[in-house]
């Protein structure tokens, strides 16, 4: 199974987190393989011959393992929706007034073979939650737009979908992590693409 991964980390903030993210995304997807060479001898010849047949015909190979790497699309950050600052009802936007701000951090995607002519991408985010002077406790949902848009002009999206995030922070507790991995969205092979990602808060007054 071939894969092709990438990791960005942005504002150097939080490496284990990072780390932590793109062990979560490459889990269990190690492969290995095993070549073999002859130099022409007899005696590697049987040696070959007694490996593949093992008295029992011809070792099955899956066509997969000599194909050409998965073209994994590439994934960036929607322009300034990084951030998301809320604040008291009713109340002006100021620091005194600050219920919660988040952020997102890092960011990256993994591709697999999926059935013979389609790519599974799997894609990670993960960022912060500080609650703010006026916060006094409970969850906050996080909505996350992540966007699949074919190359070329007026494209459209093969998909776009905003994921829930929720959070549970106390009233001054420190920052909570948070972390969302993704590997439902089955595309094209081989098509370009690219992923498109960020906070979607909808209408902002």
């Amino acid at each position: 199974m071939s894969k092709v991964v990438e990791t960005v980390v942005k504002r150097g903030s939080r490496p284990a987190v990072a780390g932590a993210l793109c062990i979560g995304l490459l889990a269990g997807c190690m492969s290995s393989s095993n070549e073999l060479s002859s130099s022409g001898g007899s005696t590697s010849k049987s040696w070959i011959n007694q490996i593949t047949t093992s008295g029992k015909g011809p070792i099955q190979v899956n066509p997969d393992a000599f194909a050409a790497d998965v073209y994994c699309p590439p994934i960036r950050m929607q322009t300034d929706t990084y951030l998301i600052m809320k604040f008291a009802n009713r109340k002006e936007e100021t620091p005194e007034n600050l219920l919660y701000q988040a952020t997102v951090d890092e960011w990256a995607r993994d591709c697999t073979r999926e059935g013979s002519d389609q790519t599974r991408i799997k894609i990670g985010l993960s960022g912060d939650v500080t609650p703010g002077p006026a916060w006094r406790g409970g969850e906050v949902t996080l909505p996350l737009r992540v966007a699949i848009v074919p190359s070329g002009e007026n494209a459209k999206p093969l998909y776009s979908e905003v994921l829930s995030v929720p959070v549970t922070i106390g009233e001054n507790s420190p920052s909570e992590a948070w972390t969302l991995i993704e590997d439902k969205f089955v595309v094209p092979r081989n098509q370009e693409m690219k992923i498109i990602f960020g906070f979607d808060e909808g209408k902002r007054r």
